[in-house]
């Protein structure tokens, strides 16, 4: 009987869950079939048969057909030929590429074991019909999911997006303003210089930003401003996404994408076409994110008032 704590947990041990259920099933083949047989090992069956189907196969098949790694199957190879159930012989038009075979034991065995194999697959099968479920498809299906996207992809996204609900976006007040300035020198510092044309926004946003129709947004997490980013409006159907400075403290918070994703949805809400930036090669996150985002880059030359080197990325809205 499944204790209550237990039950607690089963969705966070799901997949010990399953390790277990396949360990004990396969205690209890191994424990019958040794009781029928002694000479009987679930193990090396499954290579047996297959060797039976090829007449010869190499490691990479066998692995690829059993679905186990190069070196699990190479142990069982060396097992079946200590107890000389298999032969291995070279290719005949690569030298290089070697083989393995039954001889007349190994057929011999796996004659008196087909039997056996017929009453593990009827047990099995009957397990699952009682069951109710069709458990073969279902285990299918999830190494097709996870195929699609593995379990670490799927618990990173879960994990930021954890983080990114903590990441509260406010709109700009003069109260903030320091912040903005601040963040973004700290920002240029590390990877450029202040240029005068960053001066000349940051010094006065309200006039070059917020009075021509533009909005700066600022991360905050338990009431501390870590982040912020400017939507300048460039004309009636495009806005550019700028002045993205995150706290070097804060990275990995997700402030970045949320910081992004409220100029994208800003741009929205006024009836924009694009979406638009600037930036550098050597910003490897910051590109990345605007990839996921769905920017792609221009390969234009850009014209700017800035000396450093950079290239434009275009989001389509609409």
């Amino acid at each position: 009987m499944i204790n209550e704590t237990f039950t607690e947990l089963e969705l966070f041990s799901f997949g010990n869950s399953i390790k277990k259920l396949g360990a004990s099933i396969q205690r209890d083949v191994a424990e019958a079939c040794k009781n029928r047989d002694s000479r009987f090992d679930p193990k090396l069956f499954p290579v047996l048969y297959l060797l039976q189907k090829f007449e010869k196969s190499t490691v990479q098949k066998l692995a690829e057909n059993l679905q186990i790694t190069h070196p699990a199957v190479i142990q069982i190879l060396n097992k079946l030929k200590e107890l000389n159930f298999i032969g291995t012989m070279s290719g005949l038009q690569d030298k290089r590429q070697t083989y393995a075979r039954l001889t007349e034991n190994g057929k011999e065995l796996l004659n008196n074991w087909l039997e056996l194999y017929s009453d593990i697959e009827n047990v099995n099968k009957e397990i699952i019909e009682e069951s109710g479920y069709d458990v073969l498809n279902m285990i299918n299906s999830i190494y097709n999911l996870l195929n699609q996207k593995n379990y670490k992809q799927r618990l990173d996204e879960k994990v930021k997006k954890r983080i990114m609900s903590q990441v509260e976006i406010i709109t700009y007040n003069k109260k903030y303003k320091k912040y903005f300035k601040h963040l973004n020198y700290e920002w240029l510092e590390q990877y450029f210089f202040v240029e005068p044309e960053d001066d000349k926004l940051l010094n006065d946003p309200e006039k070059f930003i917020i009075k021509k129709g533009g909005q700066i947004f600022f991360a905050r997490i338990n009431n501390k401003i870590i982040g912020t980013c400017a939507a300048i409006k460039i004309d009636r159907y495009t806005f550019e996404l700028s002045k993205m400075a995150v706290t070097k403290q804060a990275q990995g918070k997700q402030a970045g994408k949320k910081l992004a994703l409220s100029v994208i949805g800003f741009a929205f809400s006024k009836k924009a076409k694009f979406v638009t930036l600037l930036t550098n090669k050597k910003l490897f996150p910051a590109i990345n994110l605007y990839k996921q985002l769905g920017f792609e880059i221009e390969y234009e030359e850009v014209k700017s008032n800035y000396e450093r080197k950079i290239f434009r990325m275009t989001l389509l809205l609409q």
